[in-house]
């Protein structure tokens, strides 16, 4: 039976409001639970230790003896995404908060090794070198991305996570969302660091993007929801402005993921690189168009007088998370991205949904097994409905369906709000703003559990992008001093060969 203290600080962990004082209760029940000391214990069967101390003491080695050459060739020699199983969920089930004090120490000591070696003048690193070292090892490490589900009102939960993230220095630069992600993704790509504090507490943000239509509407239109207010609440809310425009404000690579209509066309996941000109509001409406919630929208953009026109104006689009709610495979290919991180809220997706950091047991055996089951069950009667049908409605209507149940809706890191009926009950329809600001803290509170294991995982990647963007500004900043220099020079070197030549 537990003691009254644990349970007094369990109820104290649950109504946080702030990551220190979560942090406070957390570290307290470890304690109390005597958890904290399997911290200190290097040893465990779910990574490789033995590699990570070795590693770490040769660097720690070459470190103290002033033998740059060496570091640079283990670094870039063993620097990988999960050395040794360092990924491992298994690592964070012991405790509240962080695992192995191994592990942090090895993290350490690589980021303030490759801090150190991006800005400081080393012999054996010269400039060129040095730019080659940063981006050849960050290619071959991987970046992270941060995913966000479909979900309607339930998607507000992702702005938690977004601001769990970035207090956190944590926040990945490549953000894709599909649906309610593409809301949350498409606020976040265009605002500046210096906006999104009033965004996070509800300030200068319209919620009124639900009007539910007439019954002669609906007929008419084919749908339920009104999506000329969808529409004017992502033009007040994101403006006018361009892929390739909030990525020049903001250097975030949002990605919005939109299906076609057309059967014989793919899903598009459109950014910066993709579709540069196409206007950000138009993808998220796409995005958002539910088959029977909101028609299919023909995509808008600007040419090159700034004026805006249809994309593929014979196109129709609907929602993402239809056929790719998390597009893994193109983010991958567009921006090396090898470690998700998913903030999961699709209504049909969360009842399925287990914490691999939980720790095992019959109880969570059986959950999982059942749920499998009845997810895999789903697909194959689905699938035998659609047998013998005629292209048509219904048939597509079936296909559609199985596309949904059968996609992958996990990451490396998975963060879910929990399953209340309430918000079942509330996931279409405005939303107040205390309503948007409780989203907002659920997000949070589901994010700060994860934060060491994310920061174990990220950190090192995020580095060694933050060197290779300081030395490009160190690169340019030599030009711009150097670009005087020699433009003043050219006149005495002319004098001087009219000199010689005389």
């Amino acid at each position: 039976m537990r003691s009254r203290a644990v349970v007094k600080t369990n109820k104290l962990l649950d109504k946080s409001t702030d990551y220190a004082s979560w942090r406070v209760h957390a570290t307290q029940l470890d304690a109390m639970q005597g958890v904290d000391v399997w911290k200190t214990d290097a040893v465990s069967p779910f990574y490789e230790y033995e590699l990570i101390q070795q590693r770490l003491a040769n660097l720690r080695t070459a470190r103290k003896a002033g033998d740059w050459s060496q570091l640079i060739f283990s670094l870039r020699e063993g620097l990988q995404r999960n050395l040794g199983n360092l990924a491992n969920p298994e690592l964070y089930r012991h405790t509240h908060v962080g695992t192995k004090y191994l592990i942090d120490d090895y993290t350490t000591e690589v980021v303030s090794l490759l801090n150190y070696l991006c800005d400081h003048d080393i012999p054996e690193l010269p400039y060129a070198q040095k730019m080659l070292f940063f981006r050849h090892t960050g290619q071959s490490y991987g970046r992270s991305a941060l995913m966000l589900s479909g979900g309607a009102n339930m998607g507000m939960f992702h702005m938690g996570v977004i601001k769990a993230l970035r207090e956190h220095k944590l926040l990945p630069r490549v953000i894709s969302g599909s649906s309610a992600g593409a809301v949350m993704a498409s606020l976040l790509g265009t605002r500046n660091d210096s906006e999104l504090d009033a965004l996070f507490r509800g300030e200068g943000i319209d919620l009124h993007s639900w009007r539910r239509l007439s019954l002669r509407e609906m007929f008419r239109q084919k749908s339920i929801m009104d999506n000329r207010q969808l529409e004017q609440f992502l033009r007040t809310n994101i403006g006018e402005v361009t892929f390739e425009e909030a990525f020049k404000k903001t250097r975030r690579m949002i990605n919005i993921t939109v299906s076609p209509v057309a059967k014989n066309l793919q899903p598009h996941l459109l950014n910066y690189l993709t579709t540069p000109h196409l206007l950000i509001w138009s993808a998220v409406l796409a995005s958002c168009a539910v088959p029977g919630l909101f028609p299919p929208v023909m995509l808008m953009s600007k040419d090159r007088a700034g004026q805006e026109k249809p994309y593929m104006a014979s196109v129709r689009w609907v929602d993402g998370a239809i056929q790719s709610d998390l597009p893994t495979q193109r983010l991958a290919e567009l921006y090396n991205v090898n470690h998700r991180i998913v903030s999961q809220t699709n209504p049909h997706v969360l009842p399925f949904m287990s914490d691999p950091t939980r720790k095992e047991g019959w109880v969570r055996f059986l959950n999982d097994l059942v749920k499998g089951e009845l997810q895999y069950r789903s697909k194959q009667v689905l699938q035998l409905a659609s047998y013998g049908l005629n292209q048509g409605i219904i048939k597509a209507l079936l296909e559609g369906v199985v596309a949904v149940v059968d996609q992958q809706y996990l990451g490396d890191v998975t963060i879910h709000p929990p399953i209340r009926s309430r918000d079942y009950v509330r996931v279409l329809g405005n939303l107040s703003h205390n309503e948007f600001r409780a989203w907002v803290l659920t997000g949070e509170r589901a994010t700060w559990p994860k934060i060491a294991m994310i920061r174990d995982q990220t950190t090192i990647g995020q580095t060694l992008e933050d060197c290779i963007m300081r030395l490009k500004k160190q690169r340019n900043r030599v030009t711009v001093v150097d670009a005087p220099q020699t433009t003043a020079a050219a006149p005495v070197a002319s004098a001087v060969r009219r000199k010689r030549a005389a």
